[in-house]
């Protein structure tokens, strides 16, 4: 009985911890800029926001694991699908294939 008792509550525990990490992890959605602070990203509500200095362009965005899949009419500066690699630090990295660099988050 006293066995069985301590296993009900270590499960307990262990689902508790389980759901406090995925609910208290951090969130993707926010500001994010590079180190000069000439490159910008935000992404909020399903909106992204990308700018390249003066050039700024917007469109919407989803999360799918540890990737932001950005899409819109983006012109000439970026292609129609930009995807971001989220790293386990909390910054973004650009694709490969545009002038993004790695970005920080804004706090």
């Amino acid at each position: 009985m006293n066995r069985s008792l301590i296993r009900r509550m270590l499960l307990v525990s262990l689902l508790a911890s389980a759901v406090l990490g995925v609910g208290c992890g951090s969130s993707p959605e926010g500001k994010y800029r590079d180190p000069s602070g000439t490159i910008n990203a935000e992404f909020k509500d399903g909106k992204a926001y990308i700018a390249l200095g003066a050039y700024a362009v917007d469109g919407t965005y989803k999360i799918e694991g540890n990737k932001i899949i950005a899409t819109g009419d983006f012109g000439l500066m970026l292609p129609h699908t930009v995807v971001f690699t989220i790293n386990k630090d909390g910054s973004i990295d650009g694709p490969r294939d545009t002038m993004i660099p790695r970005l920080e988050k804004v706090k």
